[in-house]
This record gives C-alpha cells, structure tokens and sequence, in this order.
C-alpha cells in the first residue's frame, strides 16, 4: 500500500478538494480541507482510501470530541445554555459518522441531493 501521505492525496483528488459533508471547495478563506480517517487508526482503520474522506477543518473538528468544543467556541456559551449546546454537538457528532460510515456510493448520492438543494455544486 502506499503512504498514508498518497493516500491523502489521491482521497483529495477523488473528492476534488470538497468537504464530504457541508460541500465547502477550496480555497475556502481562513480553512482548511483535511483527510479524515473515518474508523480511527486507534481504533484499527486502515490507511485504505476507502476509510478516508475530505473534510474541512470545521466539519472534521465536529467529529473528533476533542477538538469539537474549542472549534466552535463552546467555552464562549452561557453556562445556563452549554448543556444544550453539548447536546447539539454530540448529535452533530453521531450523524456525522453514521453518514461517513455510509458506502461512498450512498454517500454521493445523499450529497448530490442535499448540496442540490442547498445551491452547492459538486466540482466536477
């Protein structure tokens, strides 16, 4: 298998530099786009381009618990509305993964549909 650096790169050229779940395309100003390991390597995924996926830097710090709550400023919320806004993130955080753990091919279809609707198109 090749390196997990050719790895990422070939995942960007398949995703053509587009987030995976909000359709974000570079450049996108004061972002960035990363390749998101969807079964974590602690977890024993591989470095197959099948478990890896392009997110920006937003859309992959809500996934990952731990950057999540500094990412979005949840030490900035009211303490009479940060058990809400936890709960939001950790919704956001399972429907995140139920969607990256979906084959690629229902993936694509579910965002073609979605990013249609929203006024995003793919850039292809």
């Amino acid at each position: 298998m090749a390196s997990l650096r050719t790895q990422k790169k070939w995942v960007r050229i398949r995703d053509i530099q587009q987030c995976q779940i909000c359709g974000k395309v570079l450049p996108v100003p004061f972002e960035r786009i990363e390749v998101h390991h969807i079964i974590y390597r602690c977890n024993g995924g591989s470095d197959e381009l099948e478990n890896l996926v392009t997110l920006c830097d937003l859309c992959h710090a809500v996934v990952h618990s731990h950057m999540g709550p500094a990412w979005i400023g949840l030490s900035k919320v009211p303490t009479e509305k940060l058990e809400q806004s936890e709960q939001i993130l950790k919704q956001a955080q399972e429907e995140f993964e139920s969607y990256l753990r979906l084959p690629i091919e229902e993936r694509c279809r579910i965002q073609n549909e979605l990013w249609s609707q929203w006024g995003i198109m793919r850039n292809v």
